[in-house]
């Protein structure tokens, strides 16, 4: 009987024991994890925080998205300009061709025109720098033939270029140009050569009258660019 009261006793002291750990377990949770708050209020401010985070996160998806296809619209703007600008400057080059000021190659022929040799040599009356007319004459044979750049002592031929006699030269670009003059056309060297030798045409007048001529077809002639400048004082583009 005794010792089935000591048993009793032993249990209810180790119950006691365990309801006083529990209970300091209990206070621990709510101290250290729900912040001394009731359980079920705790839970409920971690559902809003939660939903709150799931909010901001959308926010930032939303803008993220926004921000890519600003991004996107940015990179096919530059895109476009990209190609606007190569295109502008493929226009640039061209026209920079058609108006000589480019450097440029290709077949076609080569000429040299010079005064009488021998004895003809001798005649002052018949002097090529006088007879800058069968020079003109020459480059607009070049010209309807298809020539597609024309130069004149490395004087490249352009819209507003001269060829006149000044004094004892010829005038081209404003500057003066002296005999033998070497003439280069670039385009099909066999329909150049064709307009300028055919029967009657411009060389045959000029052999006739003395003067030397030589032409050579040629794969590959060069002819530098205008190293001039062009100003308009006067015209303007039609509004």
């Amino acid at each position: 009987m005794k010792t089935k009261n000591h048993n009793l006793m032993l249990i209810g002291f180790i119950s006691v024991i365990l309801g006083m750990v529990i209970s300091l377990q209990f206070r621990a949770v709510q101290e250290d994890f729900l912040e001394g708050s009731n359980p079920l209020i705790r839970a409920q401010e971690l559902n809003s925080a939660y939903s709150r985070l799931l909010l901001q996160r959308d926010e930032l998806l939303e803008e993220i998205t926004m921000l890519e296809a600003q991004l996107k619209t940015i990179e096919e703007n530059a895109s476009n300009e990209s190609i606007i600008i190569k295109n502008l400057n493929s226009e640039l080059q061209r026209f920079k061709l058609m108006g000589g000021f480019l450097s440029v190659e290709g077949p076609g022929i080569q000429m040299i025109l010079d005064d009488p040799v021998g004895e003809e040599g001798n005649n002052e009356e018949i002097n090529i720098i006088y007879e800058y007319d069968l020079i003109n004459l020459l480059v607009n044979e070049l010209n309807a033939a298809g020539a597609e750049a024309v130069s004149i002592n490395d004087q490249r031929i352009i819209a507003s270029t001269e060829i006149r006699t000044a004094g004892n030269s010829v005038s081209i670009n404003q500057l003066p140009q002296y005999p033998p003059f070497v003439i280069k056309a670039i385009g099909n060297p066999d329909t150049l050569d064709g307009a300028v030798s055919q029967i009657f045409g411009i060389v045959s007048t000029m052999r006739d009258q003395g003067y030397f001529v030589e032409i050579k077809k040629l794969d590959l002639v060069g002819i530098s660019k205008y190293q001039g400048a062009i100003g308009f004082d006067y015209a303007r583009p039609v509004e």
